[in-house]
């Protein structure tokens, strides 16, 4: 009884010193197990995410996508497509879905273009380059996309690693694990409890807890599988960029594959790493921006100097005015693809 009384004490008064002086951000991730071996969004789902700077509703439609209404995967007459592969950066947390990069570009898309688009948003919170290569093979190339849009973010090599799903072998990239579904078989249990649902929504030293021991658990799993890497590869695309890009590079290639086999094709966006309100490193090897076709946002982020454009009380994704800037460099670059593939050059 005394054992049970101190742990109830110490989760007591953890709830009630961080409400008081560090309140957490509650970003809960309805996530299950898809029916190709990764992570999916729940579908038909209506929760809040809430952080000191923030209140944000997230809903997702019939297939999970973050969005307000249901796509099929016929694509409509006269209709432009627009696939979005990526993490919780790419779903929008931390904004509005109106306020979205996403829908905010395909606004500016329809301008530009006079056409409709439909942004297909397939991004999960916590994918890397791996599962967003399964999502394109098993999802995204059903949708008929026009354009395929890869947010690539600086935890996605670890990310990769971490997966396991593959590996290059003698310079070619080949699947290694059929599944990689952390926690997911935990979490659908827990989640059908009324009283963890609060807990994930409202509960601060729940929400500490988890991140803590999250963060630390990445950071083992993906020590231990570099050190693996390190160990029985020797497949690099450089010496300088080692092992760690060389299976992200050949991700790519293979994201890049799908897309031209679809018929569409492929743009790449740096996520700018934030060190202050006037400093954005870029987070991509050379090699990739040497083979793909990459928009960064960091040339414009540094001429708002001083602006709010990463939230700085939560996990750090974007703003609106974030968003706002990141849409208007991804339209530019993507009406000049879209009008090139339709066979209009004017203006580009």
């Amino acid at each position: 009884m005394l054992l049970v009384f101190m742990a109830l004490w110490i989760c007591f008064a953890g709830e009630m010193f961080l409400r008081a002086f560090d309140p957490q951000p509650m970003l809960p991730r309805y996530v299950q197990a898809g029916d190709f071996g990764i992570r999916v969004n729940m579908p038909n789902q209506v929760y809040v995410h809430k952080t000191p700077e923030y209140r944000v509703e997230i809903r997702t439609n019939n297939r999970g996508m973050r969005a307000n209404v249901d796509y099929t995967y016929e694509k409509p007459a006269g209709v432009k497509r627009v696939v979005v592969l990526g993490d919780s950066f790419g779903m929008g947390y931390g904004v509005k879905l109106e306020d979205t990069f996403t829908e905010q570009m395909r606004r500016k898309l329809e301008s530009s273009l006079g056409k409709k688009v439909e942004i297909i948003n397939l991004s999960v919170s916590g994918y890397g380059t791996a599962e967003e290569l399964l999502m394109l093979q098993h999802e995204g190339v059903r949708y008929h996309p026009d354009l395929v849009l890869l947010a690539w973010h600086a935890t996605d090599p670890d990310d990769n690693l971490r997966s396991g799903l593959f590996a290059v072998e003698h310079g070619k990239l080949v699947r290694r694990n059929a599944t990689y579904l952390p926690g997911v078989k935990i979490r659908e249990y827990l989640f059908s409890f009324a009283i963890y649902r609060w807990l994930a929504g409202n509960s601060h030293f729940y929400n500490w807890l988890r991140d803590f021991a999250g963060s630390k658990i990445k950071q083992v799993m993906a020590t231990m599988k570099r050190t693996k890497v390190d160990s029985a590869s020797n497949d690099s695309v450089s010496s300088k960029e080692g092992p760690d890009y060389s299976l992200s590079i050949a991700l790519l290639d293979a994201v890049k594959l799908e897309t031209e086999k679809a018929g569409a094709k492929l743009l790449l966006l740096e996520i700018p790493v934030r060190v202050s309100r006037t400093e954005y490193l870029p987070c991509m090897p050379e090699e990739i921006r040497r083979r793909f076709d990459v928009v960064s946002p960091i040339k414009v982020f540094q001429q708002h100097a001083g602006s709010l454009l990463y939230w700085e009380k939560s996990h750090g994704h974007f703003t609106p005015l974030g968003c706002e800037i990141v849409a208007g460099s991804l339209a530019e670059a993507a009406t000049k693809m879209l009008a090139t593939q339709s066979g209009n050059s004017e203006g580009i």
